[in-house]
C-alpha cells in the first residue's frame, strides 16, 4: 500500500467536488488552457468544457464566473482544464484554497501529501471505536467524554484536512440516549465528564475511504484489506485509538481487554498485534442486552510491556493503570528477574 497520497491520486473520489484556487493562479491556468486572454469568449474552449455560451454576451458566464472568482470550479472541469494546459497537479496543490463536496457544503484544505501514518491510523481507530461515518450523509463523527481523546481526534483531523470540527456538548454519558445540550466553539468550553460530539463534512469521509477503503458506514464496520496492508505506524495509531475507545486495563485481574460487537474486527486486531509480537488470548463471547458481545484479553508481563512500549495509550487514566499493572506484576515473585523491553 502507498505511504503517501497526492491530489492527483484522489481524482476518482473528488470528481463530484468543487475547488477554490488562488485567483491569480486560476486566471493564468484558464488563459494557458484556452490559449486566450479571455477564455470565457473562446467558444472552442468553452465547448470542450461543456460550458454553454450566452448568445447575448457571446461568452460563457460559467467560465467568466470561475475567472473572476464568483463561482467555485467543479473538479471534473479542472481535470479537463489541466489536460489542456502546461500546468501540473503539483501546481494545483500549491495554489489550492479549499475543496468542498458541493456548492454549499463544508470546505476543507487537505495537507498534501497525505501520509499513511499514526495520525491517520488514530483517526480511523477512533472512528472504528466510538465514532462513525453516517450511512446516508457520510458525515464523520466522533464522541467521547475523555478530553484527551477528543483533543487528539480534533487536532489530527485539523492537521490532515485543515478544518475545525463542529463541537457539540452532550449530557453525561447515557448508553440508552444522551441528550445534546448546545454547540460550543472552543475546546476550553468542554465540561469535565460530559460527552463531546465532533462533526466533519462528507468530503472528509470521501478522502479517508479513498485512502484505506470503506471501513465504517453506519453500523457496518470492518478492517479493510488496505488497512491490513498499511505500514506499522498506521497500525500502531489505529490499535492505540481503538484501545483508548474500546479497551480496558484491569489491574486487579491483571489483564488488558479489547471488546467489540464485531468478532471479525477483534480477530483482525489480534492479527495486527501479532505483527508486533504481542500475543493475546482467543476471542470469547458473552450475551448481554439481547445480543452477543465479544472480547479478548492480553495477559503476561511480557505482553503488557510490549503493548506499553510499542502501542501505549493516549488516555492518561489508561496509561496510569497500565503503568500500575506492569509495576505490580513486576513486583511479584514470578517476575523478579524480568527485564523490560
Amino acid at each position: 500500500m502507498k505511504e503517501e497520497f497526492f491530489l492527483e491520486d484522489l481524482i476518482p473520489c473528488l470528481m463530484h467536488t468543487h475547488l477554490k484556487l488562488d485567483l491569480n493562479f486560476l486566471s493564468k491556468l484558464l488563459k494557458d488552457a484556452s490559449n486566450s486572454d479571455t477564455p470565457w469568449k473562446n467558444k472552442a474552449f468553452c465547448k470542450m468544457l461543456n460550458c454553454p455560451i450566452n448568445p447575448i454576451k457571446k461568452s460563457s458566464l460559467t467560465v467568466y464566473g470561475w475567472f473572476k472568482g464568483y463561482r467555485t470550479l467543479p473538479f471534473i472541469k479542472l481535470v479537463k482544464i489541466i489536460s489542456l494546459s502546461s500546468y501540473s497537479w503539483a501546481d494545483i496543490e500549491s495554489n489550492l484554497v479549499s475543496i468542498k463536496s458541493g456548492i454549499n457544503h463544508g470546505e476543507i484544505k487537505p495537507s498534501f501529501p497525505i501520509k499513511v501514518d499514526s495520525k491517520l491510523g488514530s483517526i480511523c481507530g477512533h472512528i472504528m471505536g466510538d465514532g462513525s461515518i453516517d450511512k446516508k450523509f457520510h458525515a464523520v463523527f466522533f464522541s467521547n467524554s475523555d478530553k484527551d481523546l477528543i483533543k487528539e481526534f480534533y487536532d489530527y483531523m485539523e492537521n490532515l484536512f485543515g478544518v475545525k470540527g463542529r463541537i457539540w456538548l452532550q449530557d453525561k454519558p447515557d448508553y440508552d440516549h444522551t441528550k445534546w445540550l448546545k454547540r460550543i466553539f472552543k475546546m476550553e468550553e468542554i465540561i469535565d465528564g460530559n460527552n463531546i460530539g465532533l462533526f466533519y463534512p462528507k468530503i472528509c469521509s470521501d478522502i479517508i475511504y479513498s485512502l484505506i477503503g470503506k471501513f465504517a458506514e453506519g453500523f457496518n464496520k470492518l478492517i479493510t484489506p488496505e488497512m491490513k496492508k498499511a505500514n506499522n505506524e498506521f497500525k500502531k495509531g489505529f490499535i492505540r485509538a481503538f484501545f483508548d475507545d474500546e479497551g480496558s486495563v484491569d489491574v486487579n485481574s491483571q489483564m488488558l481487554r479489547f471488546h467489540q460487537d464485531r468478532k471479525d474486527i477483534l480477530e483482525d486486531i489480534r492479527e495486527m498485534l501479532l505483527e508486533f509480537k504481542i500475543e493475546s488470548n482467543p476471542v470469547r463471547t458473552y450475551f448481554k442486552n439481547g445480543k452477543n458481545r465479544y472480547y479478548f484479553n492480553i495477559t503476561s508481563l511480557k505482553n503488557y510491556s510490549k503493548f506499553r512500549n510499542i502501542i501505549s495509550c493516549t488516555s492518561p487514566k489508561k496509561n496510569s493503570r497500565l503503568f500500575i499493572l506492569i509495576k505490580n506484576t513486576k513486583n511479584s515473585k514470578r517476575y523478579k528477574n524480568f527485564n523490560d523491553f
